[in-house]
């Protein structure tokens, strides 16, 4: 039940130019939500989550998302990073802190550049990292990949190729009705490979639990997250922190999420010493 190793990362311009006209998307991905394959009972529930959490006009406009995060074990910060996610062109721009310096990792969401460094900071320049980067960078695509989901899932329920189950009602942990999802992504969508049961309040339309299953796991192997707050930035409405369900004192939170246009300085390569 334990949340991933934290770890952010930085995507690469290469070959993401500045004449898309739509947001960059895994390969043969569709082109829209197919709304009339959906099960209509989990689909009503979709549409009130995503207007609870800003709307879909308010997500079409966050080109990139940007916020930073931590993990904290009874209190106690242990690791601590931020990410960025440039929707409009699939890049990943972030860094985890460390006492020698950040890692940082610079990659392309769906395609084949990718890279790890070290940045010590304080004017030094920034040194990749040969031995050991393609583990850093195998952690940076699951941390892409549990925390956008974590954050972002309201827009996700109705991206192109998600599939919506009704599983069942239920109840919050304040004891208030509630309804349980299951969300699958795309098969073809290598970036997000789990599953995903989420628990609805009926008041206020908001997600209160995640249960991830994992490529390969049995139903009975699922990873809790309880939602202990919510904030908003920019007319979006996100998780602040969420708790491990299995590992009672360890939170992950996230803050000072900026969403709006791209920031093409954060996916250029550093200079290297």
């Amino acid at each position: 039940m334990r949340i991933l190793p934290l770890l952010t990362a930085v995507a690469l311009a290469a070959g993401c130019g500045g004449g898309r006209t739509t947001f960059a998307r895994y390969p043969n991905s569709s082109v829209a939500f197919d709304r009339t394959g959906q099960d209509a009972k989990a689909l009503a529930i979709a549409d009130k989550v995503i207007a609870a959490a800003g709307g879909e006009a308010t997500w079409a406009k966050a080109k990139q998302l940007k916020w930073s995060q931590s993990i904290t074990k009874d209190g106690k910060e242990v690791l601590g990073g931020s990410q960025a996610w440039d929707r409009w062109n699939g890049r990943h721009n972030g860094r985890a802190h460390r006492e020698d310096g950040d890692l940082v990792v610079i990659r392309e969401i769906y395609g084949e550049t990718e890279n790890a460094y070290l940045d010590r900071g304080q004017g030094h320049l920034m040194k990749k990292i040969e031995g050991g980067a393609d583990q850093a960078i195998k952690m940076a695509h699951e941390r892409w990949e549990f925390d956008t989901t974590i954050l972002f899932m309201p827009f996700l329920l109705e991206e192109p190729g998600t599939k919506l189950e009704y599983v069942e009602e239920a109840q919050s942990d304040d004891g208030k009705p509630a309804d349980i999802l299951r969300v699958t992504f795309d098969p073809k969508d290598k970036t997000r490979t789990a599953t995903y049961r989420i628990l609805v309040n009926r008041e206020t339309n908001q997600i209160v639990r995640y249960e991830i299953q994992k490529a390969g796991a049995g139903d009975d192997q699922r990873l809790g997250y309880g939602v202990t707050q919510w904030l908003e930035a920019g007319g979006l409405k996100y998780p602040g922190a969420i708790e491990n369900l299995g590992l009672k004192g360890e939170v992950l939170t996230y803050k000072d999420l900026a969403a709006g246009d791209v920031d093409e300085n954060l996916y250029i390569p550093p200079p290297l010493m």
